[in-house]
């Protein structure tokens, strides 16, 4: 059986029994068993590229895909943040009836007003809410009471909430410099958009209801309230 090998100086075909290499004419000293060793040497060194070619296309193609992956988390995560909260979008939309408001950095507490519900309208005065910055009412029927409040932000626009801190029940609140806090679990919010800052029921602020200034009064759609759900 003739063996073929390899020049081992360029590379070509021979036989196993040749002398000169017939491609360059170099003198073949190195016998059969070396010149074999020689090609087993090449085709291994061969195989060892295109297995480390291979290794590098694989470890390219998954840093391209942990990549994509990277920036498309990165993408929702900040087109979550960027978009703006319910009760962001709900304030955001709310009248501005004064110039800017500046409560102190002690804690300031709600004052009561008296509301009523005429022709699908809840209504509270709007003079007594510019007066007094932060108040609160009760919606009253035969079989609920649902507990309201109304505040002017920073920039004087006016805020209509239902008064309960839903977790912890709680359906009183107070305002210390830009914070709406809850008066029993100290969960704190901003009061210009409802954002939460700290505590544990940051999700749950007092659940904004749009309305609407007409003359001196502010009007709440009935069914707005009537129709709420607690979230939790």
């Amino acid at each position: 059986m003739t063996i073929i090998n390899y020049c081992p100086d360029c590379g070509n075909k021979i036989n196993d029994n040749g002398k000169f290499c017939p491609n360059c004419g170099s003198r073949l000293t190195i016998n059969s068993s070396s010149h074999s060793k020689v090609n087993e040497i090449k085709v291994q060194s061969k195989r060892e590229k295109i297995l480390k070619k291979g290794n590098n296309s694989s470890s390219k193609k998954g840093l391209y895909v942990g990549l994509v992956v990277a920036l498309f988390v990165g993408a929702l995560i900040f087109y979550i943040n960027a978009e703006p909260s319910k009760e962001a979008s709900i304030i955001e939309n709310q009248p501005k009836v004064s110039d800017n408001v500046t409560y102190p950095s002690v804690r300031y507490d709600h004052n009561y007003s008296i509301a009523y519900a005429k022709d699908g309208k809840i209504i509270l005065p709007l003079d007594v809410v510019k007066e007094k910055k932060f108040v609160k009412f009760d919606y009253i029927t035969q079989n609920t009471t649902i507990p309201l409040l109304a505040y002017l932000t920073e920039d004087g626009k006016v805020v209509t909430a239902i008064s309960i801190c839903e977790p912890c029940d709680s359906k009183s609140f107070h305002i210390k410099g830009s914070d709406l806090v809850c008066n029993s679990c100290g969960t704190t919010w901003d009061l210009n958009n409802l954002d939460a800052i700290s505590g544990s029921c940051g999700k749950y602020p007092p659940d904004p209801i749009p309305s609407k200034i007409i003359g001196n009064e502010i009007q709440i759609d009935e069914y707005l309230v009537t129709g709420w759900t607690r979230r939790v």
